[in-house]
């Protein structure tokens, strides 16, 4: 068995050196990726603007000089080409109607009189060339369902389909009009398709092939409702055409819509990340928690698109024109103060990580194990995990697969956080507290850098792939240094279990077993409305203060826990494991952090930075009080 630790010690430090290397790079794409675009819902502030009394194009020229750069235009339905004016859609029934109130148009009487109730009527109205939207529509529901009817100088198309099914349809037009407005104030735009049941590989053509015309404005492809365009068999051809046009997608965080995973793969290299608020939640949030929202988005989750709704509330100016100008202007403000330009986005290019980055997670895997299990377990056993950890580590740098990723990362998230607390806190060897809680630190940030200079690359970036197993690695470091207190010290966990059942030890159990299932619940991506009130206030006020929050459980519970765990070992060893086991939460969530590739390297640096600050101050002056309140018990008790 390897006696000398310093060789050990060598190789978790160039496994280390390794994985800055890899993150050195991710930080210099994340240090150009420095754009942003603010987008406004066309549909939604045309509202507004009707609401308030103003031209929809004053509304967009106020807009653009606060600071909007793009505008969200949906492609065109029937059923907004029919609210446009350029067509009537009628079922048979709503002819009848329309003939038995007594409607004298000939053209209405005959067609009721020929038609039947299983047809649908588009009566195009003069001036309008509706060849685009006839063509698009034979090839979505079938040639054989789609018939001219010519009556004097009249062009009726009768369609053997529902009406509200086709009004539902993509039409195959865009608002020109609105387009042309929209380019003379300098806007870029954000087309957004929508996908039919109908979809095939002749109807993706021609549903993209009206904004080609405007791709030097065009910012990317933003898709309606829950289904990608193409969604489900014809994927292919849309990401095909995607690239062979030099578009990009936007793509919701926080959504899911069918058939972004298979786009994304494809189309490497040109996506951006997008915020979007709900109207919702423009009820709910108020202007000053939408900018910290909007401006957390960019900062801390590579977001380069925010699509922004209208307020609907008025707060703090006289009118909602006003309130919607100055919160973009304040974004602007905002993202300016943080180095941000609002201005046409980069893309991000195809970036596959360093390579040597993935053999540095199994060479830190391998250093968890040496360090850990060499007293412990078997020393058969401890070769066999060094050398199967080897091997994974090799076999991911030659194949880099996202898979052999994943399974990496898991591994040192699962084995490596026990390192610090089993080297450091269970330690016998005396040195001052904060010098054990600085080790501690460092040892979890060294575990960190390698999950995130493993997983380093375009694809974690824009999470278009994501660390695997988020519960496992909040559960099995527990678990595993369970084991390991277990066959090292079985007499300290014998003593805990053997403990006689009081009030008290059955209040401490619960409150162990409740906050133990908590705070897995509350691992990984939670809902902020399954966030305590008091908790989103204590947030924002350490966002303020200190540029990026710290993690609440590394600063109430992790730090303050080894400050008790050290303290303890002293004097009570069954208390001191306890809180040993529960301060395992300050490794375990510092390297959690890293495993976010989304969010940018110096923002988790300096949470974690901000975690070991807030975390000693609190354990700090929980010790004092804890010291203070014995002595007091000792002297009363001696009295």
């Amino acid at each position: 068995m390897i006696k000398d630790k310093r060789f050990v010690i060598l190789v978790l430090v160039i496994s280390v050196v390794l994985s800055l290397i890899s993150i050195s790079k991710r930080s210099s794409l994340e240090r150009m990726n420095n754009r942003v675009e603010i987008i406004i819902d066309s549909d939604d502030f045309q509202s507004l603007a009707f609401q308030e009394g103003i031209s929809f194009y004053e509304l967009l020229r106020e807009l653009r000089s606060a600071g909007a750069t793009t505008l969200s235009i949906p492609l065109l339905t029937w059923q907004d080409l029919e609210t446009k004016n350029y067509v009537g859609i009628f079922s048979h029934r709503e002819l009848g109607r329309l003939v038995f109130s007594g409607s004298i148009d000939p053209l209405i009487s005959a067609l009721y009189r020929q038609g039947s109730p299983s047809e649908t009527y588009i009566i195009v109205k003069p001036g309008f060339n509706v060849s685009r939207g006839i063509d698009l529509l034979k090839d979505l529901i079938g040639y054989g369902k789609v018939s001219l009817f010519q009556y004097n100088s009249n062009q009726v198309f009768i369609v053997k389909t529902t009406s509200s099914n086709l009004r539902t349809l993509p039409s195959g037009y865009i608002d020109s009009a609105l387009l042309e407005i929209a380019k003379s104030l300098g806007y870029r735009i954000i087309f957004r398709p929508l996908n039919t049941p109908y979809i095939n590989q002749r109807a993706i053509p021609k549903m993209l092939e009206s904004i080609l015309p405007y791709r030097d404005i065009t910012a990317g492809l933003l898709f309606q409702g829950t289904e990608v365009l193409g969604y489900p068999k014809h994927l292919e051809e849309t990401a095909k055409l995607i690239k062979e046009n030099g578009l990009n997608i936007a793509v919701v965080e926080f959504s899911n819509q069918k058939g972004i995973e298979v786009l994304t793969k494809d189309l490497k290299g040109s996506i951006v990340k997008l915020h979007s608020i709900t109207l919702g939640e423009m009820y709910k949030l108020k202007p000053r928690e939408l900018l910290d929202r909007t401006v957390r988005a960019v900062k801390e989750r590579n977001v380069r698109f925010l699509y922004l709704r209208p307020i609907p509330n008025i707060y703090e100016k006289e009118t909602l024109i006003e309130e919607n100008i100055s919160l973009i202007s304040s974004i602007k403000e905002r993202l300016s103060k943080e180095d941000f330009i609002v201005e046409r986005v980069s893309i991000l290019p195809d970036w596959q990580g360093f390579r040597l980055a993935m053999l540095s997670m199994g060479l830190g895997i391998c250093t968890a194990i040496l360090l850990i299990g060499q007293n412990v377990l078997p020393l058969s056993l401890v070769w066999s995990l060094v050398l199967l950890s080897l091997f994974s580590g090799g076999l991911a740098t030659i194949f880099p697969l996202s898979l052999f990723k994943k399974l990496l990362a898991l591994g040192v998230a699962c084995i490596f956080p026990i390192v610090p607390i089993w080297l450091i806190v269970l330690s016998d060897k005396r040195e001052p507290t904060l010098y054990k809680i600085i080790k501690i630190a460092l040892l979890s940030l060294a575990g960190g850098l390698m999950i995130g200079g493993g997983l380093s690359s375009t694809d974690f970036m824009l999470q278009i792939s994501q660390f695997m197993g988020v519960k496992l690695a909040h559960i099995i470091p527990f678990l595993l240094f369970l084991l390991l207190i277990y066959l090292s010290q079985r007499d300290v966990i014998v003593n805990i279990l053997t403990y006689p059942l009081n009030v008290l030890s059955l209040l401490l159990i619960i409150l162990f077993v409740g906050g133990g299932i908590f705070y897995i619940l509350r691992t990984g991506n939670i809902s902020s409305e399954a966030i305590w009130d008091f908790e989103v206030r204590m947030r924002t006020i350490l966002e303020r203060f200190m540029f990026v929050r710290p993690r609440t459980q590394e600063f109430l519970i992790g730090y303050p826990s080894i400050f008790l765990a050290l303290e303890f070992l002293k004097t009570k060893k069954e208390l001191g494991i306890i809180f040993s086991v529960i301060s395992m939460i300050t490794p375990v969530s510092i390297m959690n952090s890293f495993c976010h590739i989304h969010t940018p390297v110096h923002i988790t640096l300096l949470r974690t930075l901000n975690g070991f600050i807030l975390g000693s101050i609190v354990g700090y002056l929980l010790i004092t009080i804890l010291r203070k309140i014995l002595s007091f018990l000792a002297k009363n008790t001696s009295t």
